[in-house]
């Protein structure tokens, strides 16, 4: 780690860690759509590629408006903190939603831009630097979890803006890449599949 970078426990980060609502509107089973208004994160749709929609469930418009917190800004990054701890997603311009909300066992980290950008943040979070501070923050057996107040007792390097868009731009290429090939592949699987399937087999 260069020398210019600066190490802040994320208490004093130039960060917010904000929680979804958790009080009495938290949507019950029977209040969630196949098709709505806001987007209500599963565990699913966090993974440890970032955000999977093959499964949705939508609350209402009037249902979003009664809840306080936990709703997403572009830019904000998601990480889960129960059950499977550390899948982290940024809800940047590519993902296809304008309302979206964390669920109860998920937190936003939203970032002050003019000292990081939140694509640094989004690399970071995943990096095994911080993964392997969660494995020694985490606490629970059969149900493991992550509270904010032991993230805020978390460290992260932060370098200077310039450092940060030539190390975004880097790995950004790289998940760019990454993510062509998975879809070339899925292809190609397809492909198989229908010609192949298509084909009969004699015995």
């Amino acid at each position: 780690m260069n020398n210019s970078w600066k190490v802040y426990k994320f208490s004093d980060a130039p960060i917010s860690i904000i929680d979804g609502d958790r009080g009495k509107n938290y949507p019950k089973r029977n209040e969630f759509s196949e098709e709505g208004y806001c987007l209500f994160l599963n565990a699913n749709n966090v993974t440890k590629e970032g955000f999977s929609f093959n499964s949705k469930q939508f609350i209402t418009k009037e249902k979003d408006e009664l809840l306080r917190s936990g709703k997403l800004s572009r830019g904000d990054v998601v990480m889960t903190t129960r059950g499977t701890i550390g899948n982290v997603a940024y809800y940047g311009n590519r993902v296809p939603f304008e309302h979206v909300r964390i669920n109860s066992g998920m937190v936003i980290f939203r970032c002050e831009r003019n000292k990081i950008l939140p694509l640094f943040l989004f690399q970071y979070l995943r990096s095994p630097i911080f993964q392997a501070q969660i494995n020694a923050f985490r606490s629970g057996v059969a149900q493991p979890q992550l509270p904010i107040c032991d993230i805020k007792r978390m460290s992260i390097s932060i370098p200077s803006l310039p450092e940060q868009y030539v190390i975004t731009s880097i790995l950004s290429a790289y998940d760019d890449l990454i993510e062509n090939n998975t879809r070339r592949i899925q292809i190609l699987e397809e492909m198989a599949q229908r010609i192949y399937g298509s084909v009969p087999i004699y015995v």
